[in-house]
């Protein structure tokens, strides 16, 4: 019992002292290991210290941003970066209503305006891990996840109706690390969203894997008990980087330690405006722009896949095949996630197994924020679910801008609409 009570007491005591350290209405998070959600056998994942904001981004601070960036205004923002419910709840540009609705959190914001906003105050949007490991949290516990009676408040939390009459996010409640408002009605959120797949398993399920995922897709429940947490999965499961959600703002996340200042969420109109340096299979230098010119064929997977990338390679080959001489005119491109495995030499093999001709494929990796970036344009999802990778099926085609003009997300489907799309595109 005293040896209980001494990690009970320097838990704490960890908890005070990193506090103090914490920027202005951020709160310390000690770090440590937890279990997630998926896979009965999953081993601990290691979160690492940093800071998170006491309250969910308000109304009030968010109309200082679009203020200060006035292309992130209602009237203004692309298409491609929110749907049309963005701010919706507001009563103009810069008007999101009285006093009452300045303090409560903002909503109906997209994954990229909530990134955006974060990189502006020097912050950054909170990894999943991240927000799990702090949801453990009650008022008095650094992990109450083993609680019926904390589960069951979640869920009653989760059930109210939303209000007519805005609640201050400074209202919620506060939990062991000092964060205010982590489980309510307005969810949030986190920067890896598009990693999260709660599926069967599409290997072994004959009629679902056609439009399920490749690899360790299926989320098995570490604790079948925490349905709140399912709640939660399931809908960032369902989320795209442009959805405005009614019911769904967000709160900043900062590394304790130091890191190189993110780069500005870009404004875009298709993905070739999106910034980074691809490195390709033949060694070089890649820029989405340097794209522009041709419509091309596009897919993201990891070389070396076992399912579905090699049947998604496959049905590109048929589908170049198709366009017989007015192949030349396209271009094929296979982006990797796997950013510990894929580099030059593996995806330069990859190409030579797979028979491509080089001068119409292209194989690019990049770094993990840039991957990140082009998968939430393009609605795909990937994870690492106990050391397996997982993802989501895509065959796009883009025109000769990087506007996508049609996709097929069906493993084996017909490739008659994709080569229709492809040769009206190359019609002179």
């Amino acid at each position: 019992m005293r040896i209980f009570l001494a990690v009970v007491l320097l838990a704490a005591a960890s908890v005070l002292a990193a506090s103090d350290n914490a920027p202005p209405g951020m709160s310390a998070i000690p770090g440590g290991t937890y279990k997630p959600l998926y896979a009965k056998q999953a081993k601990p994942r290691q979160v690492q210290p940093f800071f998170l904001d006491d309250i969910q981004v308000t109304n009030a601070q968010f109309l200082a941003f679009v203020t200060k960036y006035p292309d992130w205004q209602r009237s203004r923002i692309k298409p491609t970066l929110a749907d049309k419910n963005y701010l919706a709840h507001w009563r103009g540009d810069l008007d999101p209503g009285d006093g009452n609705a300045l303090a409560a959190p903002v909503v109906n914001v997209s994954w990229f305006a909530a990134k955006a906003y974060c990189e502006a105050q020097g912050k950054r949007l909170p990894t999943q891990d991240e927000w799990e490991f702090v949801a453990r949290a009650d008022a008095t516990r650094l992990d109450a996840s083993g609680d019926q009676a904390f589960l069951q408040q979640l869920l009653e939390w989760y059930s109210k109706p939303a209000s007519s009459s805005p609640s201050s996010a400074a209202e919620g409640a506060k939990n062991v690390h000092g964060v205010r408002g982590l489980h309510g009605r307005v969810w949030e959120w986190v920067h890896d969203f598009n990693s999260t797949m709660v599926v069967g398993d599409s290997r072994g399920d004959g009629s679902l894997e056609r439009k399920l995922f490749c690899g360790a897709g299926s989320l098995l429940a570490s604790d079948v008990s925490n349905y709140a947490a399912f709640m939660r999965y399931a809908f960032r499961s369902s989320l795209k980087g442009d959805y405005c959600v009614a019911s769904l703002g967000f709160r900043a996340a900062k590394s304790v330690k130091e890191a190189p200042p993110m780069p500005a969420m870009p404004q875009f109109t298709t993905i070739y405006d999106l910034p980074g340096i691809w490195r390709t299979h033949e060694g070089e230098k890649l820029k989405m722009e340097q794209l522009r010119g041709k419509p091309r064929v596009i897919t993201m997977g990891f070389t070396s896949c076992k399912f579905a990338c090699p049947r998604i390679i496959g049905d590109m080959k048929r589908i170049e095949s198709a366009l017989g001489e007015d192949a030349d005119k396209a271009g094929f491109v296979f982006f990797s996630f796997d950013t510990e495995r894929d580099d030059p030499k593996q995806m330069k093999k990859a190409a030579t197994e797979h028979q491509l001709a080089s001068e119409r494929w292209t194989f690019a990796i990049s770094d993990e924020e840039t991957i990140r970036q082009l998968a939430v344009a393009l609605q795909f999802k990937f994870a690492t679910v106990e050391g397996f990778l997982t993802h989501s099926n895509l065959i796009a085609v883009l025109d000769a801008d990087g506007k996508i003009v049609h996709r097929e997300e069906e493993l084996g489907a017909d490739i008659a609409p994709t080569v229709a799309a492809l040769k009206k595109l190359l019609l002179p």
